[in-house]
Formats: C-alpha cells, structure tokens, sequence
C-alpha cells in the first residue's frame, strides 16, 4: 500500500453529518461531479450512515417526514428509489409525529448502504471502513498530509488531501464536571460515584446504571442539572424507566436560562397563554416563536406542564428550579442531597492533532470552553478565530450559526445542530469550496411542497 496516496477531498467520519455532504450533493445534482474529481471517506467502524444516533432511547424532535427529505424527488435513481422501501413508507405516514431514534438510525444505515455502493463504483473514489484519522500535518503547498491507523491498530496509511471535511461527531468530556460551576462550585470532584452525564443516561444500559447508583435508595433524589432539550429528555426517560421509584417532588431540574417553548405562530403561543416572548423572539423567515431556541415535542410536553401552559396537567415527580444569583444556597442543597446528578451540560467537538506548515501545533477556537469549531464558511477556526484553509467541519457541536436566508430569532445565541440544515444550505456551502469554481453548482429544483421547520434532538429541521 503506497504511503502517500491522493485524493482531491478527505471526508473524515461517517456518521449523519458526514453523510450529509454527500447528501447535499445529491440532492442538486453534483454527486456525480464530486464523485468524478474525487473523495476518500474514512470511517471507524464497519459501515457507514447513522454513527451512534440509534443507541438513544428517546424520540426525535422533530417530524417524521422531515427525515426522508433528502431523498424526495432526488436526482440520483439509486436514493430517489428509496421512498418506495417500506421503511421510508412508514417513516413518512407517520408525518409530523417524532421517531423512535433508532428508527432514524435504520434509515441512516440504509442511505449510507447507498451510498457506498455508489462510492465504492466509482473509480476516482473510495471508502476506507474500519480506519482513524490520527493527526493532519500541513504541507508548504497548503495541502493536508493525514495519517491514519487502522482500527485494531495493526497497519497505518498516509493520505495528502487538497480538501478535509471533518465530522467525527462529538462528546461530553469530563473535564466539564471540574470547570462548571452549579451552586457553589464544580460538580468534581466533590460528587464523584454520583455523577452521570445525560450521554450515558440516554444510553441503552443508562438507566440500569442509573438504578445500580440509586440502589441503596428506595425512592432516590435526582437532580437533573441543564435546561436544554437534552435535560427535560433525561427527565422524561427516567420518569418513564424509573416509575416504580421517583416519589413526587424527588426529581429536580436546575437551569440557569429560564425554559423557551416552540410554537408555529405568536397567535398559537398567546392562544395557549405563552406570553414569554418578544419580537426578536420570532423568525423572520418562517415566522415561527423561538425557531431555534425553543423546546419540542417531548421536551415541550414536559415543559408545558412544569410550566401550566395551555392547562398542561402538573407533573408531581417534577420540581423546577432556575439557578439565579440569590439561591445558590438553596441549589447546593438540592445538589448535595441528591442521591444522583444527571449533568446535561452539553457536547463539544472532537478533535485531533493539527500540525502546520513549520511543524507547529495548530490551536483551535474550539479549544476553548465556549469557542466554536467552524466559522460562517464552515472552515475550521484557529485561535485567533479565522477559518483554516482547506479545513472544514460540520456536524453537532460544531459551533454552526446561522444568518440571513436561513433565519432564526434575533435572540437566539447558541449554536444549530441541525440534520436537515446539514444535507441542505451547510452541506451546499461546503460543496462550494470543495468543488471546482470553475462551474457554478447546480441548484436544487424547486418542490412542490414547501419544508415544514421542525428540529432534531433541539436542532432545527426542515
């Protein structure tokens, strides 16, 4: 095997987000282009498509149909077939109701089967299973030498990419556990042997260890620590899991920003009597309250009842407490005494050794508590907050913020994690810096049917 093989691009990981690229290519017509100038897709495991999306025990926030999207009236024969697969066909009878995560992941699994028949065809491309990205040095002609390990370790390749697209995924390192503070200081090492993180928790054993933390207790205290959609989804999966042991008012979820709530229109959120909400509130594009800031469909349910929103029923199990300056006393107690701590404090990017061109360590704004991975070009941000030629990235916590065209409240500060935006306007954005310019991308024919705005897991939908 040669040490120094090319590729035009290199499309690190194979998961939703890396997926997504393609996705977008197909979806205007340039997979075959991109296909023809050439990509090596690189991916850890056996097979690509759904990564870890289907080892969640939760629903998805967002609807059904939106999932099927990309390959509705697609250009390539191979994907647009799809829609008649039975499972697409339940998929999209279930319209604006959410899935079962691990029915997304099947679907996932099965475009990405499709697409690596479709890579694996084609001669100037090709995916290479079953191997890592190790670190990426830059070469003096601004190229991207990458070196790479198989997963059991036995062998190693080098590739020079002109191109790298990085969507490994990401992951709540503990680390955070010693940095945020909630109440009076950081949740470690003063709480070791009670802490878990929501990842863990809405993992498919999560909940037996959550019952083996909590054995000693027959009706435990949980403190369940964010105000997210990640938190009220591990509050609703351990009231739904543990019923036989939450006693009311021993569930606590301790937020510091005060809970948003979705909704289509201002006229239904008033309706409902949801006043919380201002003009930089709504989107301009979609008119639509707390687009991408507000809480779903289970997480929403939840939240309306803790609430009383639209004489949601009370949930007893479920007290609501928003961490201010004056109770941090209150929120320590609440911490100290809880026989278990669900933190859901986020996720941050993954990463690997970056090298430049004089053999010096590259330092990431994502390298920072708060910075982001990407920027406004989807290009890999340094330290110093510019974007990285030749890097790219996409994919959850990369930091992507959306502006103009594709709306969003005024408001809202934090950052989209979006599927459907992914194999849309961000896919295609990178799509134009890895393509040749000399042809303009092709543009998607308009459908029929406009695109319901729906999120996933908290990121937006269409």
């Amino acid at each position: 095997m040669s040490t120094d093989t090319t590729t035009p691009v290199l499309i690190v990981g194979g998961g939703p987000a890396a997926i997504a690229v393609l996705l977008a290519a197909s979806r205007i017509g340039e997979l075959p282009r991109l296909l023809d100038e050439g990509l090596t897709l690189v991916e850890r495991e056996a097979h690509i498509g759904s990564g870890t999306l289907g080892r969640y025990v939760i629903n998805s926030d967002s609807a059904a149909e939106t999932f099927v999207d990309a390959i509705t009236d697609n250009p390539v024969p191979e994907l647009a077939r799809l829609i008649h697969h039975p499972l697409v066909e339940m998929i999209r009878s279930r319209g604006r109701l959410a899935l079962p995560l691990r029915v997304v992941a099947d679907f996932l699994d099965m475009v990405g089967q499709v697409l690596t028949a479709l890579i694996t065809a084609h001669p100037a491309s090709r995916i290479l299973t079953g191997w890592q990205l190790k670190s990426l040095h830059q070469t003096v002609e601004g190229k991207w030498r990458g070196h790479l390990a198989s997963s059991d370790g036995a062998h190693t390749q080098h590739l020079i990419a002109n191109k790298v697209v990085l969507a490994m995924g990401a992951h709540q390192p503990e680390q955070r556990l010693h940095d945020e503070v909630v109440g009076d200081g950081p949740l470690l090492p003063r709480h070791a042997g009670r802490v878990m993180q929501s990842d863990e928790l809405l993992s498919p054993d999560g909940i037996t260890r959550l019952r083996t933390m909590t054995a000693g207790q027959e009706n435990p205290r949980i403190a369940v620590i964010g105000g997210a959609s990640s938190a009220l989804s591990a509050a609703h999966v351990i009231m739904r899991d543990m019923a036989d042991r939450i006693a009311p008012g021993n569930l606590t979820l301790l937020h510091k920003s005060r809970l948003k709530l979705f909704y289509r229109t201002a006229a239904e959120a008033v309706a409902d009597g949801y006043t919380e909400f201002h003009e930089e509130d709504i989107c301009p594009v979609s008119q639509f309250v707390y687009r991408f800031g507000g809480l779903r469909y289970d997480s929403r349910r939840l939240a309306m009842q803790l609430m009383g929103i639209a004489g949601a029923p009370p949930e007893p199990r479920l007290r609501d407490v928003q961490i201010t300056d004056s109770n941090h006393a209150h929120v320590k107690a609440i911490v100290d005494n809880a026989d278990a701590i669900i933190a859901c404090l986020g996720y941050r990017p993954r990463r690997i050794t970056m090298i430049d061109a004089y053999g010096r360590p590259i330092a990431l704004s994502a390298d920072t508590p708060d910075g982001c991975l990407t920027g406004p070009e989807c290009g890999i941000l340094n330290a110093a907050g510019q974007e990285i030629p030749g890097l790219f990235g996409l994919g959850l916590a990369s930091g992507f913020r959306p502006t103009g065209a594709m709306g969003g409240e005024a408001s809202f500060r934090g950052q989209v994690n979006s599927l459907w935006l992914w194999q849309t306007a961000i896919g295609e954005k990178i799509l134009h810096h890895l393509l040749p310019p000399e042809t303009p991308l092709l543009v998607p024919t308009p459908r029929l049917r406009a695109p319901m705005l729906e999120p996933a897991r908290g990121h937006l939908h269409p």
